[in-house]
């Protein structure tokens, strides 16, 4: 089920599926809200993005990172099909992210 929201992210992501942004707290909405926004790091990672999919574990979104597990941060795990690629993502709660392990966080 696609999700359609007011914000500027919202506008500019086709669909999100997954885990419901409105259900996350409001610190973590933020962050992948500025990671998927127009010109947010996402973008320039990946193109004009089509969809989100927030993923989401038995305990919810939140999570150390199981892909890099020398990285004790926080994150969210959200998979972005953009215009040139797709990839899963790792949010942090500053809104910067990673698209592969050891990446650089923009």
């Amino acid at each position: 089920m696609s999700r359609f929201f007011s914000t500027s992210a919202a506008k500019a992501v086709g669909a999100w599926f997954g885990y419901a942004r409105d259900n996350l707290t409001p610190k973590w909405k933020t962050a992948v809200e500025k990671f998927t926004e127009p010109g947010g790091s996402a973008e320039k990672k990946l193109g004009a993005i089509k969809s989100v999919t927030i993923k989401s574990r038995e305990e919810g979104p939140v999570h150390k990172s199981h892909f890099n597990p020398k990285d004790q941060e926080d994150v969210i795990s959200i998979r972005v099909e953009g215009e040139n690629d797709t990839k899963t993502c790792h949010v942090y709660e500053n809104g910067t992210g990673t698209t592969k392990k050891g990446g650089d966080r923009a």
